[in-house]
């Protein structure tokens, strides 16, 4: 099955891992039958305060009488929350449950309890949570139970493409090909004035790995492998099929698409370093086509009144079968640190359970992260397309998420400069991010 790369043997080779088997485990083969949660639990996160009061309020009403403990929630600054985390962890003051980002799996990997299979089986997961979710799944275990997923989308300007006679969206890559010598819009001195797509550069493309991320995971390509021999965690952008030669290279070809529009001898040029952030010039009414997070609609909404814009699901690739967005994914993990293991797993389960999670996705406007809530019909425009963009969501192992992303800035900057040639910028890459894993 497609995405399994991501679970079985996972980092075996990484660090310690504490897997408990207690005996209470048997109890909790249920998330949402509490009989006795014990104790406190204290949780952080990045999530804002606001949105988690109304969380735990809606897990209040959840809990069994007679629960003499708290359960509180403590939000941190993202900038230093993972610095801090580890801090606290260290010194036995950390948090009994914590808002895990998929991308520090990794890195956070040997500071949490492994929740076991027979507490919360594997096929109760798959069937439960989305499937990108199972990027928690561990082979001894449950790394963390999902909570969030924020899909990347499409926003679209419809002033745009209506003033150009442009009556439908394009739905497939290939669709831009033909969209951005028409709405490409430049200057007497070939300076850009409107542009179509913001691809090719980095710097001034907000979102630039997720996006290059999930143009690389649509071509069914794993960025991160699972060794069938030492079950370790490698990075293997270039496949080793020399009949295939570089240029049919899947993540080759994925990046030579990105880079073409900005190449200024393309017919499809529409973008270069020297313009403002891509958000800000969406925002500005001088792109078409911005590519973000569902978490940014409500502020786009209210940063721009006046723009006229929609959203759609993100583009795939024509004709194959492999339909997928990156997705940022939390799970809420429980520290390995804690004293309140049972009551922790307890409150987690019931965190993630379709009680909660729905409060949850009327606070943030976020898809819910199960299958159940998202098989339930609704009458608005904007959650079908939520719904479905969740579905598709794809993460992938990072080493260090910040230093990821100084390596793909670093392979498509020396792309778009000439400095490499595709094949090399990528060979590059993956020394790079190999080594991050060491």
């Amino acid at each position: 099955m497609k995405g399994n790369i991501f679970q079985s043997g996972l980092l075996i080779g990484f660090g310690v891992l504490a897997v408990v088997g207690f005996g209470f485990f048997a109890l909790y083969d249920s998330p949402e039958d509490v009989e006795d949660v014990v104790g406190d639990v204290e949780i952080w996160g990045t999530l804002d305060s606001t949105t988690m009061i109304q969380v735990l309020n809606a897990l209040d009403e959840t809990l069994p009488r007679g629960y003499d403990g708290t359960i509180t929630y403590e939000e941190k600054d993202p900038r230093f929350y993972n610095e801090e985390l580890v801090d606290a962890l260290a010194a036995g003051e950390g948090p009994d449950l914590f808002l895990l980002r998929h991308g520090d799996i990794v890195e956070q990997l040997n500071k949490i309890y492994i929740i076991p299979y027979e507490s919360y089986s594997e096929r109760r997961f798959k069937d439960t949570y989305i499937e990108g979710a199972e990027i928690f799944l561990h082979t001894d275990g449950i790394i963390a139970l999902p909570f969030i997923v924020d899909p990347l989308i499409m926003y679209w300007n419809r002033n745009v493409l209506s003033s150009n006679g442009i009556a439908t969206t394009p739905q497939h890559w290939e669709d831009f090909f033909t969209l951005s010598p028409k709405l490409t819009k430049r200057d007497a001195s070939a300076n850009i004035l409107l542009a179509t797509v913001p691809f090719g550069e980095y710097r001034n493309v907000s979102n630039a790995k997720e996006i290059v991320s999930a143009l690389i995971l649509q071509t069914d390509t794993p960025i991160a492998n699972i060794s069938p021999i030492d079950d370790r965690l490698s990075i293997s952008l270039l496949q080793a099929t020399a009949e295939q030669g570089d240029s049919n290279q899947p993540v080759i070809a994925a990046l030579r698409y990105y880079t073409e529009f900005s190449n200024p001898i393309k017919s499809v040029y529409s973008w270069n370093r020297a313009l403002n952030e891509s958000r800000r010039t969406f925002l500005s009414g001088d792109l078409a086509f911005y590519f973000g997070f569902a978490s940014e609609l409500e502020d786009i909404s209210r940063s721009n009144p006046n723009l006229n814009f929609d959203i759609q699901t993100f583009p795939q690739i024509n004709g194959d079968e492999t339909l997928a967005t990156f997705g940022n994914m939390q799970g809420l993990a429980v520290a390995q640190s804690t004293d309140n293991f049972a009551g922790s797993v307890r409150v987690a389960a019931l965190l993630s359970s379709d009680t909660v999670l729905r409060v949850l996705e009327e606070s943030t406007q976020l898809p819910p992260i199960t299958r159940s809530l998202l098989s339930e019909p609704v009458t608005d425009d904007i959650r079908p397309i939520l719904y479905e963009s969740a579905l598709i969501s794809r993460g992938w192992l990072e080493p260090d998420r910040d230093r990821v992303d100084i390596i793909f800035r670093d392979m498509i900057e020396s792309i778009s400069s000439g400095r490499l040639r595709i094949s090399e910028a990528v060979s590059e890459a993956q020394v790079e991010l190999n080594n991050l894993l060491r």
